[in-house]
């Protein structure tokens, strides 16, 4: 190839993968508000992400792009949250993640996008039910019941990359700390998020528009997740649940709003 029609090439590429001004600032607030989150609770991200992108894309393009980036940001931290989250459970829920998440990214191909949409709204209204209601565990779960709730996780993970309200009500109820909760969930959620990337990759969800988002958003989420971090290490028990609770009620009737909506 000579270097005319390269630069041809590249410029061909850019006018069809290069998202128009308005959408990249949308996907860049959108992306810094789920990396707050995250930073500060250990979860979050494409739980926040997904429905916020949704708003502006569909969700076949929004849950790619949530998932890229939380790969991204989950190997980063790995180093760290390895050295202080649970591993006896983790095992278990990586174990069932690992078998649901490739379910759900069959079932992402042939919804469509208003029920995508809805289904997201009602995970994530369940997981804030489920965190209100303050109940606790004194024992940590058995390791069948861990599985299932790896399972379930992996299946809502590859349906809308969310894999985060079965983990985090496992996480929230169990007699874990507040470090080693938020650890285990950043640890389980970048297993997540290998597991969902080949299962997008493999159904041909993946393409040059998912990249370039990708690549964009990346300073954006390493910001937004040092400023949670921050927040994060300043804070205590209750500011931690309530931030928790608070985001993903307002997820879910954004969410909730916008799949009504374009059902009529």
């Amino acid at each position: 190839m000579t270097m005319p029609e390269a630069v041809v090439a590249i410029r061909d590429i850019a006018a069809t993968a290069l998202p128009t001004p308005a959408v990249m600032l949308a996907a860049a607030m959108s992306i810094l508000a789920a990396a707050l989150v995250r930073g500060f609770t250990g979860f979050g991200f494409a739980l926040t992400a997904v429905p916020l992108l949704g708003l502006f894309m569909p969700p076949i393009q929004s849950v790619p792009v949530a998932v890229c980036l939380q790969l991204v940001i989950g190997l980063g931290d790995f180093p760290r949250a390895a050295r202080v989250c649970d591993w006896p459970s983790l095992r278990w829920l990586v174990i069932g993640g690992v078998i649901g998440s490739p379910l759900g990214a069959l079932i992402l191909r042939v919804a469509s996008a208003p029920a995508a949409r809805i289904m997201i709204a009602l995970i994530t209204a369940g997981a804030v039910v489920a965190l209100n209601a303050g109940f606790r565990l004194a024992v940590a779960p058995s390791r069948s019941v861990t599985a299932l709730v790896g399972m379930s996780a992996g299946l809502f993970n590859g349906l809308a990359a969310m894999p985060g309200p079965p983990v985090i009500v496992y996480y929230s109820t169990g007699p874990f700390g507040r470090v080693a909760a938020r650890a285990s969930m950043m640890v389980f959620f970048l297993v997540s998020s290998v597991a969902a990337l080949i299962s997008t990759a493999m159904l041909g969800l993946l393409d040059q528009s998912t990249v370039v988002l990708t690549a964009l958003g990346v300073p954006v989420m390493l910001f937004g997740t040092w400023l949670g971090d921050l927040g994060f290490h300043r804070g205590g028990d209750r500011l931690h649940r309530r931030v928790s609770i608070a985001s993903l009620a307002l997820v879910a009737l954004g969410s909730a709003v916008k799949g009504v909506s374009d059902l009529f």
